[in-house]
């Protein structure tokens, strides 16, 4: 039965091949420990042999740190919104639930044993390297918690749609026999006649290969298997494929696999990466490391020439080499009996072209892009927006995919399983049946939204001024507007922002107090007028 799922997960690898010589590059320069896409690879090999310039893979690193912005540890990074949002702004209950929700969620991802933050990282590695980062979202063993896992890329075939999104995932792991046995076990799963062979003779490190097959029912090149009956709209089935036996079927609610792609080009479905645009001028860099290294070691050990009686040698150019020349020869020239050989060598040069290489190679990772300035003597507010912008129109892109692909989907399936696990606290009458939303932060929005508090700072600044000429000009301004977008755009804790109804009731309670004081000091007043005027009354009673 398994035989037409494992041919077709076989056609989708084959799609890989004409990626697999350019992965390798990528990972040859600026991820070494993930050669092996097209050449046999040993665990435990040295990787960094042809390595003489680390700045591909210094540049490729601070770019997935860059994109990890995108998940700063400490501050929230996403928000449960809900979708009418009068519910939220009329209801405490509605937004204390969904605050209680983001922090749940939040500490259940970066529980260690989901192993988020190691999973993540190496995804914006991928992302970074090679364009398309793959990895699985899903529960732990005991189903009490998340398991978040980067899937090499090597070992993921995607089966792309024709409009080039991801339709199905097989991803092929190659297990030994008692790892296979502690796998399966765990899952409930059954291995096959083959793997079973292999531990029953204690050829324990015996390896086999196993497809993990995740498609969406109704996929015609699934076959008519019973996994594909269930309930679930994803079905799952791990096949050994040296059997060809079904170990272990399943279903998801969700594809389990994310798919995330820095660019693509039409036609094409992985992705492609600032890597691919840093390739040639990394490759320059290892060629002019090696030189420059040679160089500068002929420099300070420079080859010799030495008389001999015999004919001349073959010149030996490497540093401290000794080359022999005939004596009569030398004589008939008039050279000297021992000297160094001229190399030539010019290492300041050969240094500026390095520099100017290896700055080519970090704006292709974005380097000088996400140095902004912060402000100083030196730049005007102006001129510092003005370089915001820039980067936004630059970066804006990729973070904007980023987000759709890779951010999105990671929150969203994370949040579908813990409500289905009943993770959250009951939910309020207000928000049953109704449909919730997620924002993200990002760079771009908080350098966005840094900006237009700026530009807002500018505008009470000119609207301050233009007041001082005409007064009635402060009436344009909103101050609580303004403030409360400086709160947003600075991330001021909600807390200590109260909400709009609660500052007109304090308005007003304080506009009465007001108006009370006033009417009792005009009574006060109305009072000591009053008994001022019958002390005069009575005196002048008496002088009658």
């Amino acid at each position: 039965m398994p035989k037409p799922l494992i041919r077709r997960a076989r056609e989708v690898l084959k799609r890989q091949e004409p990626w697999l010589q350019h992965w390798d590059d990528l990972a040859r320069v600026m991820l070494p420990r993930m050669r092996g896409f097209s050449e046999n690879i040993q665990a435990g090999d040295s990787r960094v042999d042809e390595i003489y310039d680390g700045t591909p893979m210094r540049d490729a690193r601070g770019l997935a740190h860059a994109i990890g912005m995108t998940r700063p540890d400490g501050p929230k990074w996403f928000f449960i919104r809900a979708e009418d949002e009068g519910i939220e702004q009329s209801g405490h209950d509605a937004r204390a639930w969904l605050e209680d929700s983001e922090n749940r969620l939040l500490n259940a991802m970066y529980e260690p044993r989901a192993q988020f933050r190691q999973a993540m990282a190496e995804v914006d590695l991928m992302l970074s390297v090679f364009g398309t980062g793959p990895f699985f979202v899903g529960e732990n063993w005991n189903n009490d918690g998340f398991l978040y896992h980067a899937i090499p890329l090597k070992e993921a075939a995607i089966d792309w749609s024709s409009a080039g999104l991801p339709i199905g995932v097989y991803r092929f792991r190659r297990m030994t026999a008692r790892q296979a046995e502690n796998h399966f076990n765990l899952l409930g799963g059954e291995l096959g006649e083959k793997a079973k062979r292999a531990i029953s003779d204690k050829r324990y490190e015996e390896q086999f290969t196993y497809i993990h097959a995740v498609l969406p029912r109704g996929d015609r090149s699934a076959g008519p298997y019973k996994v594909f009956s269930r309930e679930m709209p994803f079905a799952g089935m791990w096949v050994e494929e040296e059997s060809e036996h079904i170990v272990l079927e399943e279903g998801f609610h969700e594809m389990p696999y994310m798919i995330p792609r820095m660019d693509t080009v039409p036609g094409e479905g992985y992705g492609r990466s600032p890597g691919m645009i840093a390739l040639p001028d990394a490759n320059t860099l290892q060629a002019m490391g090696e030189t420059i290294l040679v160089a500068g070691q002929r420099a300070a050990d420079p080859p010799i020439m030495a008389p001999n009686d015999g004919s001349f040698s073959e010149a030996n150019t490497f540093p401290g080499g000794i080359t022999y020349y005939d004596v009569n020869a030398a004589q008939a020239v008039r050279g000297n009996p021992l000297f160094t050989m001229p190399t030539g060598a010019n290492l300041p040069i050969t240094r500026d072209m390095q520099r100017d290489v290896r700055e080519q190679v970090g704006m292709a990772f974005f380097r000088d892009r996400f140095n902004l300035p912060v402000g100083g003597p030196e730049m005007t507010a102006t001129e510092i927006i003005e370089r915001r912008e820039e980067f936004l129109r630059e970066a804006g892109p990729l973070f904007s995919r980023l987000e759709a692909e890779y951010i999105a989907p990671l929150v969203e399936r994370s949040f579908a399983i813990m409500l289905r696990a009943g993770g959250f606290a009951e939910i309020p009458p207000s928000l049953q049946g109704r449909n919730v939303n997620f924002e993200y932060e990002s760079p771009l929005k908080l350098i966005r939204e840094k900006m237009d508090a700026q530009i807002a700072t500018l505008f009470k600044m000119e609207v301050a001024e233009t007041a001082q000429i005409n007064p009635d000009a402060i009436d344009l301004f909103d101050i609580d507007a303004y403030l409360r977008f400086q709160a947003r755009a600075n991330r001021v804790p909600t807390t200590l922002v109260r909400r709009a109804e609660d500052v007109d009731a304090l308005r007003q309670a304080r506009a009465k107090a007001q108006q009370e004081a006033s009417q009792l000091a005009a009574a006060q007043q109305m009072a000591e007028a009053a008994d001022k005027g019958a002390s005069a009354i009575g005196k002048l009673g008496a002088v009658g």
